[in-house]
């Protein structure tokens, strides 16, 4: 098949955003016919570029294996496969997805669901050990925790995998940029081919009736004109909090301005553009220096984030069930603003309250845009690898490029038309929120690995969740403390990958 006009990704969603909003008062009006159509007639909608497929490319019925979680909060599976059209939207576009596909290239689609338990913890494990043992149990994996795996060179390199192309608007551009190792290696991957990996991006959700009660106006229009800050989004929190109860301290049963946890600097941090370790300008994994604008905004972010008296974190809460007295708070609406990701959005569906949707505020108003934290795994480890017992790469790779390719106009557009319009949100502005949000997403070297406590756990657990718990004033020997360790780590990571394939 040739290549046609190529168009920019964002041009993709907004023209579909603006075709869905112009449908009348009934926001699930037309949106398998507007899939549909997507499908049937994408030259006439929109012109995109599709993957090259050779002529004549059949795999004589071949069944594509593709490893998936056995986890109860989020159904990797259906990204992957589902059994028929039931009326949803998702749903739908995956079945038309993978009947296209199936018919274009021979193939069956088949999910290799492994073993209950941990996604994060028991099913890296189990692809390990399947891997090891030189089975070729799987064609691929979504859904499994990659880093490890990639670190014990248990992958395929990406870059070198037959009918792959990474620099495609399919894949995500963001991941391959912030973790594309000496710009030559990647391990795993996220693109249009699975919607819970591409809206794992970490945002904010404010609770309206709060703004109301406090006669605040949503942040919608500051975000619009790049004032939507950390010294406004402190303000807000500060001005929530209430003794509800009038016992005289601030606990689980009171109103909070945030709620967050030992991450909660971290996420933050990184909203106002500043990390401790990036790639360099070939690739390389580098320490950046401790600079007077990260000090100034590790003290800034730390004096909030720290103080009890306005944000409750689940560390400080007395009880064996710390985030279930958390989700009972948020649930009654007693919580001002808390993280979740665009993929979680769905999960508020339940709370009677209206919310809307925010991306983390800029430290200023200098930083050029907004960034908002995205990992392989905040919506269940969904990225895409091959294990290097892979029997055909080449046709491993058409598979995933065809999946992909095609997916943007099926995949994307339904996701977009769940994420942006009222199914999962309460506002038009919301909407507007998200697509900011995913267009600034940014991938961090450091928290892909060191969050799996591979390497560089030290820099930034121990250093930056001390800040969260105690304040600013443990940076400075916490740095000292751990930044040897670190340097030796990271000595460690580029050792390891220089000498993978």
């Amino acid at each position: 098949m040739k290549s046609i006009k190529t168009i920019a990704f964002l041009l993709i969603i907004c023209l579909f955003f603006a075709a869905c909003s112009s449908n009348g008062n009934n926001p699930d009006e037309n949106k398998n016919e507007n899939i549909q159509s997507s499908v049937e007639q994408p030259e006439s909608a929109i012109e995109i570029e599709r993957p090259e497929i050779p002529e004549g490319t059949n795999y004589g019925g071949y069944e594509f294996r593709v490893l998936v979680p056995d986890v109860d909060f989020n159904d990797v599976m259906k990204e992957i496969y589902v059994e028929e059209e039931i009326g949803d939207v998702m749903n739908d576009a995956v079945y038309k997805r993978n009947r296209l596909i199936e018919n274009m290239l021979d193939i069956k689609i088949k999910p290799v669901i492994g073993p209950s338990g941990h996604w994060l913890v028991d099913l890296p494990v189990y692809a390990r050990n399947i891997i090891q043992a030189g089975d070729d149990a799987f064609d691929a994996a979504d859904g499994v925790y990659q880093p490890p795996l990639a670190f014990a060179g248990l992958l395929e390199n990406l870059y070198g995998v037959p009918n792959m192309n990474l620099s495609k608007t399919w894949w995500d551009q963001r991941m391959i940029e912030d973790l594309s190792y000496k710009k030559s290696k990647m391990y795993f991957i996220i693109g249009d081919i699975g919607y819970y990996g591409m809206s794992g991006v970490f945002c904010l959700i404010f609770n309206k009736q709060i703004f109301a009660d406090n006669g605040l106006e949503y942040p919608y229009e500051k975000v619009r004109q790049g004032k939507w800050t950390f010294d406004e989004y402190e303000k807000l929190v500060r001005s929530a909090a209430r003794d509800l109860n009038g016992d005289g301290k601030m606990d689980e049963y009171d109103q909070w301005g945030c709620v967050e946890n030992s991450g909660g600097v971290l996420r933050t941090l990184f909203g106002c553009n500043e990390n401790m370790l990036s790639n360099n300008a070939e690739g390389i994994p580098s320490l950046n220096s401790v600079s007077e604008r990260h000090i100034q905004v590790v003290t800034a972010v730390s004096a909030l984030m720290s103080d009890k008296n306005y944000v409750l974190l689940a560390e400080n809460i007395k009880s064996s069930d710390p985030y279930g007295q958390i989700e009972t708070a948020r649930g009654e609406g007693r919580i001002m603003t808390f993280n979740t990701t665009v993929a979680g959005i769905s999960a508020l569906r339940g709370y009677e309250f209206d919310f809307g949707v925010l991306p983390y505020p800029k430290f200023d108003e200098n930083q050029k845009e907004y960034r908002n934290l995205a990992t392989s795994y905040s919506s269940g480890a969904n990225a895409y690898s091959i294990p290097i017992t892979n029997s055909d790469l080449g046709r491993t790779g058409m598979i995933l490029e065809a999946m992909s390719g095609y997916s943007t106009d099926i995949i994307i557009p339904a996701l977009i038309d769940v994420a942006l319009k009222s199914k999962y949100t309460r506002d038009e502005e919301s909407a507007e929120m998200i697509e900011i949000i995913l267009k600034t997403k940014l991938f961090d070297l450091a928290v892909e690995y060191g969050w799996g406590r591979i390497t560089w756990e030290k820099l930034y657990w121990d250093i930056y969740s001390e800040l969260t718990l105690k304040g600013a004033d443990t940076f400075s020997s916490s740095i000292e403390k751990h930044m040897a360790a670190t340097e030796k780590d990271m000595e460690k990571f580029i050792n390891t990958f220089d000498g993978l394939n």
